[in-house]
């Protein structure tokens, strides 16, 4: 197939089921030496931020499964922001663009970013590690009650995963552990039986632990990423830092770069996270590995094509999928084939 039916068949399906975004522009360029792709979201507004990359990468997998191999280049062309919160929601699209043209440097990709027009350098790999000692994030914060509204698949998982109704059934100081975490799979089984764990049956777990980072001190006006509630925080059985996002029955692509904004925010703030980490799970955390899960029991029909490149595992980032309620005698792809595309 060549890139000019690829951009009409892109053009074709814009806005309907199992097609492409009608919010951003898709298109490629072919030259004698390379292929230019193009994510135009000059237009859209700030939200369409949060998708924007995983469908572009979903746009180059595609250019890669059906035609010709050539080195590629992926751009991005944003406007400016239209809402209070698009600064800090451009910010972490800048970061995840930064990882991802570092993690998939061995494929010589190369990541172009343009603001407004004008090209805004990426962050390298160093960057993304060590930021600014002015960039702060909150040095504690609430537990979450445990009186969730009933119906919400997700939250009563969620709630179940951390224990709800523990303190009142044995006692107010008891200790939360993660020993049901054994439902996601090999890197939770058995984690209360281990001799590393905590004698009362497992490593310590926070839920809801807020995200955001600011600019000197923790207040609104100097908002530089987003608040965002990670679902679950605790160790694994190697005794990883396990970040676990939870998505029931939400086969949205954008969940991708939702739980890459998680791990980059605690690779990017370890120093500073480590005492409110060690506090909260009952335990030192500084040199333990990041892990960050995905979990859900269905995903997007486009999963596949963009995951691998969110989840090379390059140094300290780790990401790792997690199937819940899988079928292995079913069609493989029956549950996705209607879904629409967003």
């Amino acid at each position: 197939m060549t890139i000019e039916s690829l951009n009409r068949e892109v053009r074709a399906q814009r806005g309907k089921p199992g097609g492409w975004p009608a919010e951003f522009t898709l298109s490629a360029d072919e030259t004698a030496d390379n292929v230019e792709i193009n994510v135009d979201a000059s237009q859209a507004g700030d939200a369409a931020w949060k998708r924007v990359d995983p469908w572009g990468f979903a746009f180059l997998g595609h250019i890669r499964e059906t035609s010709a191999p050539k080195p590629l280049r992926l751009n991005f062309f944003l406007g400016l922001p239209r809402s209070p919160k698009g600064p800090a929601t451009y910010e972490a699209l800048k970061r995840r663009l930064s990882y991802l043209t570092s993690a998939n440097a061995a494929d010589h990709l190369q990541v172009g970013l343009f603001r407004d027009g004008s090209v805004d350098p990426l962050y390298t790999k160093e960057q993304l590690a060590q930021r600014p000692p002015t960039e702060v994030i909150r040095s504690s914060f609430e537990g979450r009650t445990d009186k969730d509204t009933p119906g919400r698949l997700e939250k009563d998982f969620q709630t179940y995963l951390f224990g709800k109704g523990l303190y009142e059934n044995v006692g107010a100081h008891t200790l939360r552990t993660n020993e049901r975490l054994a439902l996601l799979g090999g890197d939770f089984f058995g984690v209360g039986k281990l001799a590393s764990a905590r004698k009362q049956g497992g490593y310590k777990v926070e839920r809801e632990f807020p995200t955001g980072a600011f600019s000197g001190s923790v207040k609104e006006a100097n908002r530089i990423l987003p608040t965002e509630y990670v679902d679950l925080v605790t160790l694994n059985r190697k005794g990883d830092l396990a970040v676990i996002e939870i998505k029931f029955d939400d086969p949205k692509l954008e969940v991708i770069a939702q739980v890459l904004n998680y791990a980059l925010f605690f690779h990017s703030y370890r120093t500073q996270l480590t005492p409110l980490l060690d506090d909260k799970l009952g335990c030192a955390t500084t040199g333990k590995n990041l892990v960050t899960y995905l979990v859900s029991n269905i995903f997007h029909a486009r999963f596949r094509r963009v995951w691998p490149y969110y989840s090379k595992g390059e140094g300290p980032l780790v990401l790792k999928q997690v199937v819940m309620g899988h079928m292995p005698d079913a069609p493989e792809s029956s549950a996705a084939r209607d879904l629409p595309p967003f």
